[in-house]
């Protein structure tokens, strides 16, 4: 697996993800569990490379095999898998894909994810995002006048980051500015895609040589032609257990 991939493209759902999410019924505004908090998540499941001793004042005794039960998704909260949620059941959009600022305290560094993507990057030695954009040969390169814009441009060119643009950085910028932030650019969008049909193409089980080149999948979809999470999870039947609705 590329080094662009794991320590970059791939990344780019930490930016997307909400402080906090009205996950069920419990879990929501003026509920009894209050709203979710991603933190949380952190806590109760110990996660991994230290990141909860991080934390100024780790709380105790929150390490737990399984999330509370009380934390069990209500899929309608998160896809369109009604044609419309009943009232009191809000969608939760993710965030836009868009890049980082930093923060200034160290402390608030050590527990920063984008931080830690930044570090993480610098381990790998990957190259700048102008470097993989010239080495793949996009055209449509992000110009100097792009990078700079808004508060995170404003400090890659503090630090001189504008013309050498850290690659994490460099595609959460381009999804922004190419793709308004809802989706990827033209070199995040090659690196992720090329990756996973190099995956599929690469396994032998898979069901390109399974199947063979004309296979289609059979499970039905909402939309000729596309097959979204909320197709995957329709027949699923589990829809929102803690209510207990479901469909097949």
């Amino acid at each position: 697996m590329p080094a662009e991939f794991s320590g970059a493209i791939y990344r780019l759902g930490h930016g997307m993800v909400r402080d906090k999410d009205s996950h069920n019924r419990i879990s929501t505004a003026g509920a009894e569990g209050g709203v979710a908090e991603l933190k949380q998540f952190f806590q109760f499941t110990g996660l991994h490379d230290g990141i909860v001793d991080d934390f100024p004042n780790p709380p105790h005794g929150l390490h737990v095999p399984t999330l509370p039960g009380k934390w069990i998704i209500d899929w309608r909260r998160y896809h369109k898998v009604l044609l419309t949620n009943p009232a009191g059941v809000p969608l939760n959009p993710s965030r836009k894909i868009d890049p980082f600022v930093l923060p200034a305290a160290s402390v608030a560094r050590r527990v920063s994810l984008p931080f830690r993507n930044l570090k993480r990057g610098a381990r790998f030695g990957l190259r700048s995002g102008q470097d993989v954009t010239r080495e793949m040969k996009i055209q449509d390169a992000l110009t100097l006048q792009e990078i700079t814009k808004g508060a995170d441009g404003a400090a890659a060119n503090k630090h001189h980051r504008h013309t050498n643009t850290p690659l994490s950085d460099y595609l959460l910028k381009e999804a922004e500015q190419r793709g308004n932030g809802g989706k990827l650019g033209p070199v995040g969008g090659t690196l992720l895609a090329e990756v996973f049909l190099g995956l599929v193409h690469g396994e032998q089980r898979s069901c390109l040589w399974q199947r063979g080149k004309n296979w289609k999948p059979i499970l039905p979809s909402k939309a000729p032609d596309s097959f979204t999470m909320a197709d995957l999870l329709r027949p699923v039947g589990d829809i929102s257990p803690i209510d207990g609705v479901s469909l097949v």
